[in-house]
């Protein structure tokens, strides 16, 4: 009978967070590009996870185009038909992209805190956890029908157990998870030694994974109503939607910390050049006295400094070369929690003084 307004909607939903998710990854992919180190074991599994829920959405648009979301007394036996392959295959996909965006934010857990040793043994518990999850759950989504085709091609002697109980227990994991994921990190951030402000940006950055577990919640409520588990097609189309989030928003929220080198290299240069643009109009310049240097002047003094310049030390015959050059961190990712102070600039002076013409010279 074709697409029904449940399905239609659904339908918008997957257009937007597919564009959504695409331009995030592919973001995430330039921001690896920009550190020059390649695409790192967290980036590989949201590639993952990207691509399972790219097929989940390829069987939904089938699943749509054969009345998802519509009630059950409505299809046809093809349609129904239908509806269970999207189930079967929903289940492996879906697993195969949560437990890859867990996987994800725990090995980038690992990259960003490489000092602290109790956050490491958490995480890597945490992955091992993840990991049981994965191979418990498959086989039990694998083995929701006897045969697994018969939800379309029933058989003599077969049968399919009711998705609830699965269900149930998957969702109610998956919150536990999520929930230690999104908070594991928050600790060691709060006794690191930078500004409130910016201890509250990132934790709030990593919290935001509760996003997702509101709607695994939401997910669950859906799970747990009666006139969902009798209407198996309707129902089907709610938990499809809430399913989709999911694993949507994790891929959205968990690539937030790696496009900190984005940021740094285009956003923060552009807003720094609104910035001098517009109040460099409205400064006043204040009267110079015995020993004080005009603010415009101690500007001008830092940019100075940071060229490479030479100072001739006349009366007692030395020279001094002073090279000056921006300091890195060896790891980007570990910039985003180590170096996050506004505004900062930190500079490596090398100092050689030379005495006449010697070519020797003295490092200070």
């Amino acid at each position: 009978m074709g697409a029904t307004p449940d399905g239609i909607s659904l339908m918008i939903w997957m257009i937007v967070f597919t564009c959504l998710t695409t331009i995030v990854v592919g973001l995430r992919i330039w921001s690896a590009h920009l550190t020059g180190k390649g695409l790192q074991i967290h980036d590989y599994l949201v590639i993952v996870a990207y691509l399972s829920v790219a097929a989940q959405a390829g069987v939904g648009w089938w699943a749509i185009a054969n009345g998802l979301g519509g009630h059950t007394k409505d299809r046809t036996q093809k349609e129904i038909g239908v509806q269970w392959q999207l189930l079967i295959t929903a289940c492996v996909t879906w697993l195969v992209s949560t437990v890859a965006c867990k996987l994800s934010i725990l090995t980038l857990y690992l990259s960003l805190f490489r000092t602290s040793r109790s956050l490491r043994m958490v995480a890597l518990i945490a992955c091992s956890i993840v990991g049981a999850y994965f191979v418990a759950f498959l086989p039990v989504f694998l083995t929701q029908c006897h045969p697994l085709s018969y939800g379309w091609k029933p058989v003599p002697g077969g049968w399919c157990k009711s998705l609830a109980p699965s269900e149930i227990a998957s969702i109610s994991l998956n919150i536990f998870i999520d929930t230690a994921i999104a908070v594991m990190p928050v600790p060691v951030l709060w006794r690191l030694h930078m500004a409130l402000c910016n201890k509250i940006t990132i934790a709030a950055m990593f919290l935001m994974g509760l996003i997702v577990v509101a709607v695994m919640i939401w997910r669950l409520q859906i799970t747990l109503d009666p006139a969902n588990q009798l209407d198996f097609v309707h129902g089907l189309g709610s938990i499809a939607l809430t399913s989709f989030l999911e694993v949507w928003l994790s891929i959205i929220i968990i690539s937030l910390p790696t496009l900190a080198p984005l940021f740094r290299r285009y956003i923060e240069p552009f807003l720094r050049s609104r910035r001098s643009t517009g109040g460099r109009a409205h400064l006043r310049e204040a009267k110079h006295t015995i020993g004080s240097t005009p603010r415009k002047q101690r500007g001008k003094d830092v940019l100075d400094s940071t060229q490479d310049s030479t100072v001739e030390l006349k009366n007692r015959g030395y020279s001094a070369n002073i090279e000056t050059s921006p300091s890195r961190w060896p790891d980007d990712a570990m910039g985003l929690v180590q170096n996050m102070q506004p505004n900062s600039i930190q500079i490596r002076h090398d100092v050689s003084v030379r005495q006449g013409s010697d070519r020797g010279s003295e490092s200070v």
